[in-house]
Parts: C-alpha cells; sequence; structure tokens
C-alpha cells in the first residue's frame, strides 16, 4: 500500500515548498537580512526583546526591525534613507515581518550595491529614482 510522501514526516525533516512565499518568512535573524558589512563599520545593535537597528557609517541609510508579536504582521521591516543624518527620511520601504527573508536580504544587498557606488562617485544613486510611491 502506497502512502502519500508528506504523511507521517519527522519533525526535524526539510521541506521545500514551491513558490517560496508560501513557506512563511523564515529567518527573522536581522544579522541573516541585512547584507551589511558589519565587520567594516556599520553599527548594529539588538535588544532582548528582538528590536534590532543597523546603519551605515554616514547615518544616511538605516534599517530596523520592530518585532510586534501580538499584531497579525507580527513586526514591521523598515528602511529609511536620508539625504543627511538625523533629518527626514528622504524615502521609506517597509515589509510586514511575514516577508520572507530572502526578498529582504536581496533588497538590503540591492541597496548596499548603490550606496557602496555612491561611496566611489558624487552621483547619489540611492536618490535618483523618480519612482513614485507605491509603484516600486
Amino acid at each position: 500500500m502506497l502512502t502519500h510522501p508528506l504523511e507521517n514526516l519527522d519533525p526535524a525533516q526539510s521541506v521545500q515548498v514551491l513558490p517560496r512565499h508560501l513557506a512563511g518568512p523564515g529567518s527573522v535573524d536581522p544579522r541573516t537580512v541585512w547584507a551589511f558589512p558589519f565587520e567594516e563599520g556599520w553599527p548594529f545593535a539588538q535588544t532582548e526583546a528582538g528590536t534590532a537597528a543597523a546603519f551605515s557609517p554616514c547615518l544616511r541609510l538605516q534599517t530596523t526591525f520592530d518585532p510586534q508579536p501580538d499584531k497579525a504582521g507580527r513586526g514591521t521591516w523598515t528602511i529609511n534613507a536620508h539625504w543627511a543624518p538625523f533629518t527626514p527620511p528622504a524615502w521609506r520601504i517597509t515589509f510586514d515581518a511575514t516577508t520572507p527573508a530572502e526578498i529582504l536580504h536581496d533588497v538590503h544587498s540591492e541597496l548596499l550595491d548603490l550606496y557602496l557606488q555612491d561611496g566611489d562617485s558624487a552621483q547619489d544613486r540611492l536618490f535618483q529614482d523618480g519612482t513614485p510611491p507605491y509603484e516600486a
């Protein structure tokens, strides 16, 4: 008698789910999600409750995670870019905690690439896109 392959799974067994977003958010470890070179002076802080923040050395790019286990989305990932430190953000991206970690990592990787390109030039690539809000 044949059994279904998903019956009687060992709790430690991994199962791949496609498309990936159906499997849930994955890791909520900010150091995994944020593709920043912390060993090169990018400040990182995390509280015991899980709230975390990371900044570029110039403080113009910042990203945070605010866990909210009692709310439907279970927390918020927020990315802000500032023309100058301590000014209102020029733009902001937010995701809820159900966003797959791979998507968060890829967004942060792209922003890091733009940030590093800006360091090699005076073009401010982080601020050049004219895409209207909600169309990204």
